[in-house]
């Protein structure tokens, strides 16, 4: 069969999966459906997200992706906040299966309308752009031990914009100083790149360290804060 232009958006594919559309309209979008794989899919993700929620499973995880001038960047969230934030999976698929590892007991659904995915993207283009300084997103780190979370929550609110920090001086703020070790494995492991903060941490001697998305990521979130000086040491 030969494929139609696509004409429907993504709010006409919710619209008829939940039957808002009057006749005649729901007959052309189905009819677009037939037609369309792209549009069967969203329709089939919107169908699985109605149908976690009428069956009471455990908390959905939703996740967009969209543009930006690191590529591809993956979003996810569930009722508390954010809990992932990544540029690394190679493609959607992958993505899904990385979040049904990491949250094996919760629905995984495509939600490009959720509200709060909907706010991370837009905040996350205002910061590549050079027009946020501060991210104003729910976070949620329960997943993670106790030692993680101890450590992020502290680069999330004493790191800011323009700052950066040492592993050993990050292990010392959280009081415990000799866990430097700890503190990078921690970093290395945060959930919610960029939102928080993992590339403003440093080694001692100024110079850069890792980067879970990769050295030269870090090189591009650091100049979008205006720190090349650190560039030009590391």
């Amino acid at each position: 069969m030969t494929s139609q232009p696509c004409w429907v958006s993504e709010q006409g594919v919710l619209a008829f999966v939940e039957g808002d559309l009057e006749p005649e309209a729901e007959l052309a979008v189905a009819r677009h459906l037939g037609e369309c794989e792209e549009c069967r899919e969203q329709a089939a993700e919107f169908r699985a997200l109605e149908d976690a929620i009428a069956s009471g499973a455990g908390e959905t995880v939703r996740w967009h992706a969209f543009g930006t001038p690191f590529g591809r960047m993956y979003v996810a969230a569930g009722e508390a906040g954010l809990v992932r934030v990544s540029w690394a999976p190679s493609g959607d698929e992958e993505w899904t299966r990385q979040l049904g590892e990491r949250f094996p007991d919760r629905p995984v659904v495509h939600d490009p309308g959720n509200a709060v995915l909907v706010e991370a993207e837009s905040q996350l283009h205002e910061y590549f752009d050079g027009g946020r300084e501060e991210f104003d997103l729910p976070i949620d780190l329960d997943a993670l031990p106790a030692f993680s979370r101890r450590v992020l929550d502290a680069l999330l609110h004493d790191v800011g914009f323009g700052q950066v920090v040492a592993y050993s001086e990050l292990a010392r703020r959280i009081g415990r100083p000799r866990a430097a070790r700890a503190v990078g494995n921690a970093v290395g492991r945060n959930p919610v790149a960029i939102v928080v903060p993992c590339h403003r941490v440093v080694r001692s001697d100024g110079s850069l360290g890792g980067y879970g998305g990769g050295v030269e990521f870090k090189e591009r979130l650091l100049t979008i804060e205006g720190r090349e000086d650190l560039l030009r040491a590391g």
